[in-house]
């Protein structure tokens, strides 16, 4: 079981390296903004390449809306499926979800699949997260489970459906044949086990792989202590902050985590998809009383969620969806909080990160349309032990930076300004890390989009420690006259503009007060306490 469990671990990583080598996009090939698993003939996770946490967890509910409408027992070898809509399993309609069926001795004993961020699928803005957005058919093609391929053969009308509706149709086509790819690459490696395997070896070897981590998750369930956690966090949506609760309560061995009273679904895209909202339950879990445990279809049997219909964890049909993941930090904060008297040690506070910066528009040298757009990374909240990271990521990305070389080489910009925002953590015992500043110059007129992360108060600190600097943005135009951008926002920047983020710091840890005198003297000589001393001054 043991050496089954890592072939198919070995393939899901081969499968996400295929996946990365083989796409066109920055989005895919520098962030790594994709995830690869394979699944039982069921549709259960069995294993999963270690990639982008939120994005795991929502392929756990993705497979499943795909098998309601094709049947396993009437696939054949070379099929292949397609989903992007959130209201059958998915993230947010950039990220598509590739699967297909696996064969070994003829018979059909798992799936393999890909998600991955695709830069750009139509909508109202370039790149498909439009901050103004209202409905979900403001935000690019929406596809509920259809078949891409049959036998092999890829559906070419599909095909042109898909790259008309997008600014960057060839990009579009080459990620997702590479997306194809790793179901190849699956199947191979499966035709590889079988020589020293059998299907019943293979399928038996599955279903223990699920039954050992169910169990696993279900011992450490019954060994909480009785009663209630309660954690909240305040979800930072521009000038107003929307509550989200959650109440963690074990029963026998199976752990109930509600989202009762958390705050309604909002006019705009500042919503998280149901699947979105499990993805952040299941890391969460994993990282405290699962630690150690497999992250499987075995260990979410375990748990039982919830969460209101009409939340902005669980919003009604056709509510605007693509800024889940911005959402996402705060469930996953709201849940830290809640884990945080039984495991400190495996606790952060806040993380900072600066939300998502979206442009497009002609690109002046080639004539061409052109869409960017990244989640800017922050510093990481500190921990019981140890000051936080900068620049990092919130963690349940977990992506990459496009690199300074490539955007200028591939778009009409100039990166003037890239480093450390210092003195941006929280104090504490141990300090919150230190967010980005980068600074874009346009050298071509552009549409914009702002969903902006924490704008108006920082990553919170815990047991005591400092809340971190909240994000910064601001517009400078070709004729000086400066804009400030606080919340959600569409705009349009002429060409010369400088667009300038600083993301948000990290929480602190423990009372400033405790700090090691050696660290404090060594914080001071770097210049970092400053924005806590002029605030006290002040």
């Amino acid at each position: 079981m043991e050496l089954v469990r890592n072939s198919f671990s070995g393939i899901c990583d081969e499968m996400a390296e295929s996946l990365v080598r083989s796409s066109h996009s920055p989005n895919i090939k520098e962030r790594r903004d994709c995830s690869c698993c394979l699944y039982t003939a069921r549709g259960e996770i069995v294993v999963q390449a270690e990639h982008i946490p939120v994005h795991l967890g929502v392929m756990a509910t993705a497979l499943p809306h795909v098998l309601l409408d094709f049947p396993p027992e009437e696939m054949a070898p070379g099929d292949v499926f397609i989903v992007n809509d959130p209201y059958h399993g998915a993230n947010h309609l950039p990220d598509f979800i590739v699967a297909g069926p696996l064969f070994a001795e003829g018979r059909l004993i798992g799936f393999a699949a890909s998600m991955a961020h695709h830069t750009d699928v139509g909508g109202m803005a370039p790149r498909s997260m439009p901050a103004g957005a209202t409905e979900i058919f403001h935000e690019g093609l929406r596809l509920p489970p259809v078949r891409l391929a049959s036998a092999g053969r890829v559906d070419p009308g599909l095909r042109r459906v898909i790259a008309a509706n997008s600014r960057l149709p060839e990009e579009r086509l080459a990620d997702l044949d590479a997306q194809i790819a790793t179901i190849e690459v699956a199947q191979r490696r499966i035709d590889e086990l079988t020589q020293r395997y059998s299907a019943d070896d293979l399928l038996a070897a599955a279903a223990r792989i699920l039954d050992m981590a169910e169990a696993a998750t279900r011992r450490v369930v019954a060994g909480l202590p009785r009663g209630t956690l309660r954690g909240q966090a305040l979800a930072d949506y521009g000038p107003t902050t929307i509550p989200i609760r959650v109440a963690l309560t074990p029963r026998e061995d199976v752990l109930e985590v509600d989202f009762s009273g958390t705050g309604d679904q909002v006019v705009g895209p500042f919503n998280s998809c149901l699947s979105a909202t499990l993805a952040c339950v299941f890391m969460a879990v994993r990282i405290t009383l699962g630690e150690g445990i497999p992250a499987n279809a075995g260990m979410y049997r375990a748990l039982h969620i919830t969460a209101p219909d009409g939340s902005i964890l669980n919003p009604r049909y056709p509510t605007a969806i693509s800024a889940a993941a911005q959402v996402s930090y705060h469930t996953f904060e709201a849940l830290l909080d809640a884990l945080a008297p039984l495991y400190p040690e495996r606790v952060l506070a806040g993380s900072g990160g600066g939300g998502v910066f979206s442009l497009g528009g002609t690109d002046p040298r080639t004539g061409r349309l052109f869409a960017y757009g990244e989640a800017l990374g922050g510093g990481s909240g500190a921990s019981c032990v140890a000051d936080g990271e900068s620049g990092m990521i919130p963690p349940i990305a977990n992506l990459h930076d496009t690199p300074v070389e490539l955007l200028e080489m591939s778009l009409p910009m100039r990166i003037e300004r890239y480093e450390i925002v210092e003195d941006s953590g929280g104090a504490g015992r141990f300090r919150g890390g230190f967010g980005l500043r980068r600074a874009f110059r346009l050298l071509t007129s552009a549409r914009c989009s702002f969903q902006v992360s924490m704008p108006t108060r920082g990553p919170a600190g815990l047991d005591g420690g400092e809340p971190g600097a909240p994000t910064r943005i601001r517009i400078v135009g070709p004729d000086g006259t400066t804009r400030r951008v606080d919340r959600f926002m569409d705009l349009f920047a002429p060409e010369g503009s400088l667009i300038e983020i600083e993301t948000a710091g990290g929480g602190g840890y423990g009372r400033p007060e405790e700090r090691d005198p050696e660290a404090l003297a060594s914080d001071l000589r770097a210049g970092y306490g400053r924005r806590r001393v002029e605030g006290e001054a002040a």
